[in-house]
């Protein structure tokens, strides 16, 4: 997944006037998207090539992956569900949905950067303080315990998070270390 959506869908917007648009917000700015931006960057949640990338990449509502690290210290990753936790039939999948409505399954170390990665500044000093968690718990899983291998384990499993609208991407926090 080259290009992913960047924050937080606030929904429609009506002016009282007739007009609307689609807001969605990024850091502390909100940003008004009509509604074929609006597809473009709902599209990307799911892979989808964006048409008309180029705008949405300059405002920050997309960006891209190819670095990885670049990436991972520029964004975090925010969970936008409540964590379900697992099941006695499947005691190594977490699931994370609505109230007993569990919308996507993941394994145990992603779910546990799902939730806690918004308490970081970005998500690459969530991925290195997984790792060390991880570590310390006695995993010895290269997975879990590589930083940069739980980054590309959470990018890589970012499609389906973000498809089923349980994560967002959005801006790393300034002043934070």
């Amino acid at each position: 997944m080259d290009l992913v959506p960047v924050g937080h869908d606030l929904g429609v917007y009506h002016d009282g006037m007739g007009s609307h648009c689609q807001q969605v917000r990024v850091g502390a700015t909100i940003e008004e998207l009509s509604d074929d931006q609006y597809a473009t960057w709902v599209g990307a949640h799911s892979g989808v090539p964006a048409a008309d990338a180029e705008s949405l990449l300059a405002r920050g509502l997309l960006a891209s992956t190819a670095d990885q690290l670049e990436f991972a210290t520029s964004h975090r990753f925010l969970p936008l569900a409540l964590g379900l936790g697992n099941t006695e039939d499947e005691p190594w999948l977490f699931t994370a949905g609505l109230l007993y409505e569990p919308m996507v399954a993941m394994t145990g170390p992603l779910f546990d950067l799902w939730q806690w990665a918004h308490l970081s500044p970005d998500l690459w000093s969530a991925c290195l303080e997984a790792a060390a968690v991880a570590e310390e718990a006695g995993a010895t899983e290269p997975e879990q315990t590589d930083p940069e291998q739980v980054l590309a384990g959470a990018l890589a499993t970012a499609p389906q998070l973000l498809a089923a609208r349980v994560a967002c991407f959005d801006v790393r926090i300034g002043g934070v270390s």
